[in-house]
């Protein structure tokens, strides 16, 4: 299975992040499972208030623009949009089809700088895909919910073969070594593929990368590089082979599910 991870900067100019997501996508080879950024369809800061600065109809827009994107190039996308939904905020990234399917899928565990503006989620959905002519489960995490490693069992124990990492980590002189270790790590640990796409930026916090069930770093791009790394995967190195061995007698990993 051919899978991308999609590396360009995110910027509160909703029309430019559009032009490099599409060339970015106009690269690919048909039926890719691609990564993009957090927000980058909405517009995006670490600040808190900058939601004011978002329009609704623009986001709406390039949300249906990056569908026609991935319906034109036959491409599966997971990419970022903070959007309001019944009148409160979420930060959300969207699993795109190349048939026009829409799954969503909220941010759980927000950053400080995103509490007062918007309501997390309450679920970890898989999504079911065929990539390729390949069955495949697609899990989603985003940017700091990197440090809640429960979350990311929780969606390999559920099925998922492959976590999509939709990031925007900027800011930090000195934390890419330690989110770089934790992406390894989430992949290791769990035995899944981990596709990793962060905003491009001179001060990124964690790069973009592809990692293997093995903890095997596949791809990276370079750190503030407008690029897309590329590899093909193989899905029966994804394993339950550490899982199973968890003591669930002594810890148990339990997810709550609302109506």
């Amino acid at each position: 299975m051919q899978v991308a991870a999609l590396q360009f900067p995110v910027r509160m100019d909703v029309d430019a992040n559009l032009g490099d997501l599409e060339a970015a996508i106009a690269a690919l080879a048909p039926q890719t499972l691609a990564v993009a950024p957090e927000g980058c369809l909405s517009g995006y800061l670490p600040e808190a208030g900058f939601v004011a600065g978002l329009d609704d109809d623009v986001t709406a827009r390039a949300i249906e623009r990056a569908r026609q994107m991935a319906a034109t190039a036959g491409i599966h996308l997971v990419v970022g949009a903070c959007v309001r939904i019944a009148g409160v905020w979420r930060n959300a990234a969207f699993c795109i089809g190349p048939a026009g399917q829409l799954w969503r899928y909220d941010k759980i565990n927000l950053a400080q700088s995103e509490r007062a503006d918007f309501t997390p989620g309450d679920a970890l959905p898989v999504f079911d895909l065929v990539v390729g002519g390949e069955p495949v489960r697609l899990g989603v995490q985003m940017c700091r919910e990197i440090r809640y490693p429960e979350q990311w069992r929780w969606l390999a124990v559920q099925g998922a073969h492959v976590i999509a990492y939709v990031n925007n980590a900027i800011g930090s002189a000195h934390g890419h070594d330690l989110w770089r270790a934790h992406v390894v790590s989430r992949a290791a640990e769990t035995q899944r593929f981990v596709i990793g796409a962060n905003n491009a930026a001179p001060d990124q916090t964690c790069t973009t990368l592809i990692v293997a069930p093995s903890g095997r770093l596949i791809a990276e791009a370079g750190v503030g590089e407008t690029v897309s790394v590329t590899a093909h995967i193989d899905l029966a190195e994804v394993s339950d082979w550490v899982i199973n061995q968890a003591r669930d007698d002594v810890v148990t990993i339990t997810g709550a599910r609302t109506q």
